[in-house]
């Protein structure tokens, strides 16, 4: 930009950090809690993917693990509602490897 003043970039990084709180804090919560929130048998093979407009967007293994969030969705909710202070209205579950896992195929190559 014409005119404006070069900052170093350590000056920038507690505002870009704020920013991405902001948006993403509360995925970042239910993320960290997320074990504590749904028990550990059934956050082995769900994880939490994103957040948008207040429905939190669950990435299953099977089905089973689906039923079961669907099952405990109105106690799963409260929950959430407590962890996000408010920030989540609504499960959305969608069928999905969760990406932080290799899968058996990954593990055989490697």
């Amino acid at each position: 930009m014409p005119g404006a003043k070069a900052q170093p970039i350590g000056a920038l990084i507690p505002a870009v950090l704020r920013r991405v709180e902001q948006r993403h804090g509360a995925l970042f919560a239910v993320q960290r809690e997320w074990r504590r929130i749904v028990g550990g048998r059934l956050a082995a093979h769900t994880k939490p993917v994103g957040l948008r407009r207040g429905r939190l967007v669950v990435a299953v293994e099977g089905p089973g693990e689906g039923f079961l969030l669907d099952y405990q969705r109105p106690s799963l909710l409260e929950r959430l509602k407590t962890a996000t202070k408010g920030g989540v209205e609504d499960i959305v579950i969608r069928p999905g490897r969760p990406k932080d896992k290799p899968s058996r195929e990954d593990a055989v190559r490697h």
